[in-house]
């Protein structure tokens, strides 16, 4: 049997769906597309028709944090792109052992997203 998937959503607990959501849109340039309640329970937010990062409300706020990779095809476009919004922890890029080159940030809350790309590709 053959199956191709469509597409891939990280889901992070967070006690405030908004709060965090609002940081993702103005810091790494998140879209917010989806509102589930007032106040929001469950948002959903996309980055260039590639990323798809969601947020669930948790009562609990000590939460473990999550940890993804973005691929990308400009690692250091990224980072220049980002570097504008004055993000208070963000590593720079730099080439790997394990053939990426690649940059880490870190939100307010603790989630570390690493974006990356594949050494010598174009």
């Amino acid at each position: 049997m053959s199956t191709r998937l469509s597409h891939f959503a990280a889901i992070f607990p967070c006690y405030n769906p908004e709060e965090i959501a609002e940081w993702y849109r103005d810091k790494l340039g998140f879209e917010i597309t989806f509102k589930w309640e007032s106040p929001a329970s469950y948002i959903v937010t996309h980055k260039d028709d590639a990323v798809s990062i969601h947020f669930s409300k948790t009562e609990k706020r000590n939460l473990q944090p999550c940890m993804i990779s973005i691929f990308c095809y400009d690692v250091d476009a990224v980072y220049e792109e980002l570097i504008k919004n004055s993000i208070e922890t963000i590593t720079t890029p730099e080439d790997q052992d394990y053939g990426m080159r690649d940059f880490d940030v870190t939100d307010p809350w603790g989630n570390r997203i690493t974006y990356g790309s594949y050494v010598g590709e174009d």
